[in-house]
């Protein structure tokens, strides 16, 4: 019998499920004659056809995760230095002669680009494409928070700075830095979430996944009785988990 683990998020467990569905093709190719279903799902020609999807996804996948990894690490190196920096700025509006209310605005704006908490960084080996794309959400409002910093500095011809890199027109050209590779992490997101979908659907979600199928195969070889019983009892120690 297949086992059922709810939300697997590791692709460890994917990649085994795959490893153990051209296992269980070499046990079937084992068995020769005794082995011939009359369902043409269950031949092992259309078994090998599973197969090679099923490798042209993991490959096609294989590829998208360092180009997503790449793009976050250049992200992250560009984002480290901002909370220190916009605290600078906030401290530098605390000096100059504006309202109270324009400097708790400005500060309010420099809490969200700061973030009440330190993002947690993903793993995309191990981690669920939607807390990917809600950790990518996080990073986009802080850019835009950002942009919306730097309009309320240009509102207020009293911030003017000697040192360069808390000018406007440099915390502009930082903000468009930072939007470029958060575009370019949305890519590289978008690809893998699709690479993933890609292989889920020859897994698990088409009509004719191969989990399915690798359980109507043990039904079948079940069937033929004692002489497929050594096959069937290598069948069943072959586990698959199933996405739910």
């Amino acid at each position: 019998m297949t086992t059922t683990k709810k939300n697997s998020t590791s692709e460890t467990g994917h990649a085994k499920n795959i490893a153990n569905f051209g296992a269980a093709i070499q046990i079937l190719q084992e068995m020769n004659t005794l082995y011939n279903p009359s369902n043409p799902q269950l031949a092992i020609a259309n078994l090998l056809e599973i197969k090679q999807s099923l490798d042209a996804t993991i490959e096609a996948l294989n590829l998208k995760i360092p180009a997503y990894k790449n793009a976050v690490s250049a992200r992250e190196m560009a984002m480290e230095p901002v909370s220190k920096l916009t605290t600078r700025i906030n401290n530098f509006v605390k000096s100059i002669a504006i309202s109270q209310p324009d400097k708790e605005n400005i500060q309010a704006v420099v809490k969200k680009i700061r973030g009440d908490v330190k993002a947690k960084k993903v793993n995309p080996e191990t981690t669920e494409s939607n807390t990917i794309s809600t950790l990518q959400q996080s990073y986009d409002s802080r850019i835009a928070n950002l942009s919306v910093l730097i309009e309320q500095l240009n509102a207020h011809p009293e911030f003017a700075p000697n040192e360069d890199e808390l000018k406007t027109q440099n915390l502009k050209g930082l903000q468009q830095q930072l939007d470029t590779l958060s575009k370019n992490v949305n890519t590289t997101t978008n690809a893998l979430i699709t690479a993933r979908m890609d292989r889920n659907k020859v897994l698990y979600t088409n009509p004719e996944n191969a989990l399915k199928i690798i359980k109507d195969v043990k039904a079948y070889v079940k069937s033929l009785g004692d002489a497929a019983q050594p096959y069937y009892k290598a069948l069943v120690k072959l586990k698959f988990r199933e996405q739910l």
